[in-house]
């Protein structure tokens, strides 16, 4: 594959998986991401399954490969992760809608999934509650969702797929945490905020 950079990083390629419940705009946050270009208001279909590449920043200057998995949306009766995805995971992100409180629920039954089936310890997981331009509709309170966050160890944003500058940071964070410098441990403190970034299509 060519990649868009003159020169791009060499080394593994971190594998994330992006989870959620159905219709809660996982497809739209990591179009929005790599593309730059998402179009509200066009016909929206349910993902079954889709594979996106990437080249995006970490928090000391370089550049990661990352491969995210697209999985299909999820609902209570069925919210289990494929145990495919569980064995190659390097990070998690999972999505909620913050206009639909039904959709943060479900992330709790996805986050006690994973954490009893996937095979490396340490992997780390970011929560994305999307949809923040739809404030005035708002179900799930911001406070809750924290202190779910916080009990779970996870870290979590409140984000806007139609404002892809919402979604730079929570992915800098994750590749970051995937892809700590030698002899460190993924989980430090928070990086440094507020950086210039570039997230790039790999072709």
């Amino acid at each position: 594959m060519k990649s868009m950079l003159r020169s791009v990083p060499s080394g593994k390629t971190s594998k994330v998986i992006v989870c959620g419940y159905e219709g809660c705009g996982k497809t739209s946050i990591i179009e929005q991401l790599i593309y730059g270009n998402l179009s509200l208001g066009n016909p929206v279909y349910p993902t079954i399954e889709d594979v996106y590449c990437a080249i995006i920043d970490n928090d000391r200057g370089g550049k990661e490969k990352i491969r995210f998995y697209d999985t299909a949306g999820m609902k209570p009766a069925h919210c289990e992760v494929p145990r495919a995805y569980l064995t190659a995971a390097d990070g998690f992100a999972l999505v909620y809608a913050i206009n639909n409180k039904e959709s943060f629920r479900l992330l709790d039954q996805i986050k006690k999934d994973i954490d009893r089936n996937k095979e490396k310890k340490d992997v780390p997981i970011i929560v994305l509650g999307n949809k923040l331009d739809q404030q005035r509709d708002r179900q799930v309170d911001i406070d809750k969702a924290k202190i779910w966050a916080l009990r779970e160890k996870v870290k979590l944003y409140e984000v806007s797929a139609a404002e892809r500058k919402s979604l730079l940071d929570p992915f800098i964070f994750l590749t970051s945490k995937m892809n700590p410098p030698p002899g460190k441990s993924a989980f430090p403190q928070l990086g440094r905020k507020g950086r210039s970034s570039s997230i790039t299509m790999e072709l």
